[in-house]
């Protein structure tokens, strides 16, 4: 070996060991970073505190429909207890002796029974209180149930609101806030692992790491409180092969020593669930929560005038108690019609759904000969108008939505969804030759008012397939949903698509779904939208000679408006008003039913 090559040699040895000593003193560092943050230091525990404040700032708001934000303190939940086993028993009894009766939107007398008197305000919810398991001590886990969009997700931010503020800091160090559907989005199977990929800067950094440590010692210790929101929203996807280490790590979570615990009651799997020592359901506005809210985002004049609207009008006082959908109203005021008790469900939806696309078509720039239309024109467009400058936004959404009630009533949707979905409908305008969709639609739809996703904290780079997207409300799934498939049964001509519903093909998933309650406000919507002989072919389906009573029996039936609609509105076949002759024979059949405090509950 020449001189040259020794001193080359000697050169990457030396450059070997400076190499390994550089990576042995940032593995040094990380180890010292690692054991003082498993001490349970004070600084360590404040750290902790600090990155979750920041980490939770964007998300401690309420954000309207009109864009604006609201502050939680303006955000009612009301949480009333729910009675011992046996009790609930009896309930489920009569809820199946009643399942004939739809009674999701509950009236406010309904909320206003749901047994307030043993409901808890939020502060006193780690109060000593007696348990379900008939002994007296704090509970630690507690299972909530409510509605979709009754306030489940506002009752979490809340819950981090008040322990931010100091609530309940000598029982719990930190309280984590995490939304079960997220769970797919992240690869971490362990506790720390998940802590640190969440909450701090995505695990990729040392101190994420330490703080990850930590933050799991401290729920060891059982200092954490753990808010886990949406159990019904996570269970589909553990029930399958793919899903046995997810769902393990599931019930890892839920065993944690101190748990409040979200769900819709459909989809609830108490299998996974833990001894539950308190169950709470949240039950919506009262009327003082409708007011209060009200004084505090509308002006004087506008709180008379939805006053006076929600008191005129029956149906309506079965919605108000869903925070979303007073949003909705208080952002329409301006379009409420004044023959209040005359209006039907479909046109108070058909209302909110234009109002909120006029906002929609000023953000989207939505142009007219060119030139971009401003709000004044937008305002002053009629109904039809409004439905044609919207009509390619319409159809995804209507269909979606429609897609999504007959995958098993899906609710949320990925990007794959999304854009299977679109995928459809491009190659159905392609069939037909009706025109291309736009390239952007996807991420047009997105920005509607009607998409909505909680899912904002994931990276939508990285997980954007994993980003959970749901409607407004359910209802509003179920408003387009009808009008995609009343839009096929006025068709006279089938479709050319195979991908599409043809006439027939459309009256045969009305047959097949005509009895399910899950169906039966997109029935009601339907039957708003149909006019003329589609309308009577609706209720007859089989034969215009015919009429299916059972069907046209819900379509009437209790929590419509059927009993107060316009004449014109009502169904006749030739000279029978099946609409009040189906009412009174309903309103004789309730008045029997000596357990009923009023007619009016169930109609």
């Amino acid at each position: 070996m020449d001189i040259k090559q020794e001193i080359q040699s000697s050169g990457s040895e030396v450059k070997g060991a400076v190499d390994q000593i550089g990576a042995d003193i940032q593995q040094l560092r990380a180890d010292t970073r690692l054991i003082s943050a498993s001490l349970p230091s004070q600084s360590s525990l404040e750290d902790i505190q600090a990155a979750l404040k920041t980490y939770y700032a964007p998300y401690l708001f309420i954000l309207r429909v009109s864009g604006d934000e609201l502050d939680l303190e303006t955000c009612f939940v009301n949480l009333a207890i729910v009675e011992a086993p046996a009790q609930r028993q009896m309930e489920k009894q009569y809820l199946k002796e009643q399942a004939a009766v739809f009674h999701r939107i509950q009236s406010f007398e309904a909320v206003e029974r749901a047994d307030m008197q043993s409901s808890i305000p939020l502060e006193q919810l780690f109060n000593k209180r007696r348990l379900r398991g008939g002994n007296e001590d704090i509970p630690k886990t507690i299972l909530v149930q409510g509605r979709a969009g009754i306030g489940k997700t506002t009752l979490c931010k809340k819950l981090v609101l008040a322990h931010q503020t100091g609530l309940w800091r000598d029982r719990f160090d930190t309280l984590l806030w995490f939304p079960l559907r997220q769970l797919k989005a992240f690869k971490a199977r362990t506790l720390e692992g998940l802590l640190r990929e969440k909450f701090f800067t995505q695990g990729l950094d040392q101190e994420g790491v330490a703080l990850g440590h930590a933050l799991a010692t401290c729920a060891q210790k059982g200092r954490v409180l753990f808010i886990l929101d949406g159990l019904d929203e996570i269970v589909a996807d553990t029930e399958c092969d793919k899903g046995i280490a997810l769902r393990s790590f599931l019930r890892t979570l839920l065993a944690q020593q101190h748990v409040v615990i979200t769900s819709r009651p459909s989809g609830l799997d108490r299998s996974l669930l833990p001894s539950i020592d308190l169950e709470l359901e949240t039950v919506g506005f009262s009327q003082q929560n409708v007011n209060d809210f009200l004084v505090k985002i509308l002006k004087p004049e506008a709180v008379r005038t939805v006053q006076c609207f929600i008191h005129q009008t029956p149906l309506i006082q079965g919605l108000v108690n869903i925070p979303v959908q007073l949003d909705v109203i208080c952002f329409s005021w301006d379009s409420l019609p004044m023959d209040g008790p005359t209006v039907t469900m479909t046109e108070l939806y058909q209302l909110m759904v234009r109002k909120l696309w006029c906002k929609d078509a000023l953000r989207l720039r939505k142009t007219a000969g060119g030139m971009n239309l401003t709000s004044r024109q937008i305002s002053k467009l009629a109904p039809e108008d409004i439905d044609e400058l919207m009509a390619t936004e319409l159809q995804h959404l209507g269909y979606l939505a429609f897609k999504g009630m007959k995958n098993n009533h899906q609710i949320e949707f990925d990007e794959k969804a999304l854009l299977s979905a679109l995928g459809d409908l491009r190659e159905y305008r392609a069939t037909v030759k009706i025109g291309l969709l736009p390239p952007q639609l996807l991420e047009t739809m997105k920005q509607t008012s009607f998409l909505h996703t909680a899912d904002t904290d994931l990276d939508a780079s990285k997980s954007g397939s994993q980003q959970a997207w749901y409607f407004l409300h359910l209802i509003f799934q179920e408003y387009f949903a009808a009008t995609w498939i009343a839009q096929h049964l006025q068709v006279k001509q089938p479709h050319p698509s195979a991908r599409m519903m043809t006439v027939e093909q459309a009256k045969a998933f009305v047959q097949e779904h005509k009895y399910n309650p899950q169906y039966e406000i997109v029935w009601w919507m339907v039957a708003g939208l149909l006019d003329g002989e589609a309308s009577e072919e609706f209720f007859a389906l089989s034969s215009l000679r015919s009429i299916d009573i059972r069907f046209a029996n819900r379509l009437v039936g209790p929590g419509t408006t059927s009993s107060r609609l316009k004449t014109g509105d009502q169904l006749c076949v030739g000279s029978v008003n099946v609409s009040l002759a189906l009412m009174s024979a309903r309103k004789s059949n309730v008045a029997r039913q000596s357990e009923l405090e009023s007619v009016s509950d169930l109609l």
